[in-house]
């Protein structure tokens, strides 16, 4: 009998539980979705490591590269093309 009343009560407890929630009117943002690049571990030649970015952290951190090769190369006096000349 009492088995019948636990069973009452949890059953009770659970189906009134959503009720307790708190609705802000805010919806969970949908997660973005994990871009994956393997590199290279610098120093080793066959270990290597696998990194999981959004795609706006990966454009930040190009752009990021961008910047600080642009801003390495007017120091240097010029930015150098691939063929190792001045440009």
């Amino acid at each position: 009998m009492k088995f019948r009343y636990l069973l009452a009560a949890s059953l009770a407890v659970a189906v009134s539980a959503p009720g307790f929630a708190k609705d802000d009117g805010t919806a969970s943002a949908p997660k973005e979705k994990k871009v994956c690049k393997t590199e290279r571990v610098t120093g080793s030649l066959v270990s290597k490591r696998r990194i999981c970015l959004t795609q706006d952290q990966w454009d930040k951190i190009a752009a990021d590269t961008k910047k600080n090769m642009d801003e390495y190369g007017s120091r240097m006096g010029g930015v150098r093309d691939g063929a190792g000349q001045a440009g």
